[in-house]
């Protein structure tokens, strides 16, 4: 194992990690996630967005920033990419089929 790699695996369980988690694990297939925060912020918010357009958006603040909450979503097998519109900030993340 990498030392790179063994980093990986501490920082996955901080408990910022554990909230993300939890948090993207009690969703339907269908869920897109986004996250967005300030640059160099150690915070960022995180949001669910249901498939079913009856339920509403939920969002939750993790203490973690965006470049660390965008390696944690492609460890849980999301992808994850940038909006076209180069004034839009937010990352947008959808599971990868298995």
């Amino acid at each position: 194992m990498s030392g790179a790699s063994s980093n990986l695996t501490a920082k996955m369980n901080t408990p910022a990690h554990k909230s993300v988690t939890e948090f993207v694990q009690a969703q339907t297939p269908g869920t897109k996630f986004s996250f967005d925060g300030p640059r160099g912020s150690q915070r960022s918010r995180l949001c669910r967005h249901p498939d079913d357009p009856s339920k509403q958006t939920d969002c939750v603040d993790i203490a973690m920033e965006a470049r660390s909450l965008f390696e944690t979503m492609q460890k849980l097998n999301f992808f994850c990419q940038l909006p076209q519109d180069p004034s839009k900030t937010h990352i947008t993340c959808e599971r990868i089929p298995q």
